[in-house]
């Protein structure tokens, strides 16, 4: 049974087909990865979410933040919407919550040629292969781009262009990571990323942590979209939604890795994040 306020795939797929939503890849397992375009001419936003398939929160807060935006035109800016790019782990997650199955994942799911692959290590910047006693855990895959999903987001910042905004969608924490992550030194147009970092914070409801995610050891790691996009000339921001849902007082929370990473109630969630992410999306000054 999926949760109160978030949306299994076919409705995720609805949503974004509303706004003209067309494939950019192909997934492993055969299902299309899509995105779609609010506005027309200048700058383009990227907004990217379900890169870990467990995370539905950074769905639902695209899928808000894409209907925030698209109540007012934007005047020479697109946001480009990429609502899930872990198409066949989300649907995993799916088809565990419909069966009663508490799993945690992290990848798509392993198969003969990406096993244990985590999207999120798999971009281009400072890609780190895993030794081969690692291959059963997940890993970055063999080389940057071995995945059909990054290659497509790769893909997609080329034919979009120019990209000077980005938004990676992950959960949970309540944290406003910056680049790099995968080491200490400070990103270019610093001060501005901060600002704006500030700026997003101030906007939400609850207490985000704003931190540049290689000063913390915990966080450091090579390949993430956060570093490419950066390296690329965007400028980005990763938030990790909400603090999750689980609760002490909340036996059924204890040993439920959804509730973990997903707040209770999707849609009421997602909404105050997407609002504090609509000045920055839409390529505003900093608040």
């Amino acid at each position: 049974m999926i949760p109160l306020g978030y949306r299994g795939l076919a409705a995720v797929r609805a949503a974004a087909a509303r706004h003209g939503a067309r494939p950019i890849g192909t997934t492993r397992g055969g299902r299309a990865i899509e995105a779609f375009v609010l506005g027309e001419g200048g700058p383009a936003t990227l907004v990217v979410a379900g890169i870990h398939p467990i995370e539905w929160i950074g769905v639902e807060v695209g899928l808000a933040l894409a209907e925030a935006i698209a109540v007012a035109p934007l005047v020479g800016r697109r946001v480009v919407v990429v609502p899930v790019m872990n198409v066949d782990g989300f649907a995993a997650v799916e088809d565990d919550l419909a069966q009663g199955r508490r799993r945690w994942r992290r990848t798509s799911g392993p198969d003969a040629r990406s096993l244990g692959v985590d999207l999120n290590r798999n971009f281009a910047t400072a890609h780190q292969p895993p030794p081969t006693w690692w291959r059963w855990l997940h890993h970055a895959g063999p080389r940057p781009w071995s995945e059909p999903e990054t290659a497509a987001i790769a893909r997609l910042f080329d034919e979009v262009g120019p990209i000077d905004r980005a938004i990676a969608l992950h959960s949970f924490g309540r944290m406003i990571l910056l680049p790099w992550a995968h080491r200490r030194e400070r990103p270019p147009r610093w001060d501005e990323l901060v600002a704006h970092a500030h700026g997003i914070a101030a906007g939400l409801p609850e207490r985000y942590r704003v931190w540049q995610a290689g000063r913390w050891p915990v966080f450091r790691a090579g390949g993430l979209e956060l570093d490419w996009l950066t390296e690329r000339g965007a400028l980005t921001v990763l938030i990790e939604c909400s603090g999750g849902g689980w609760r002490a007082t909340d036996p059924s929370s204890w040993g439920s890795p959804f509730a973990w990473y997903n707040p209770p109630d999707g849609a009421a969630a997602a909404g105050p994040i997407a609002d504090a992410l609509v000045g920055f999306a839409r390529g505003r000054p900093p608040a």
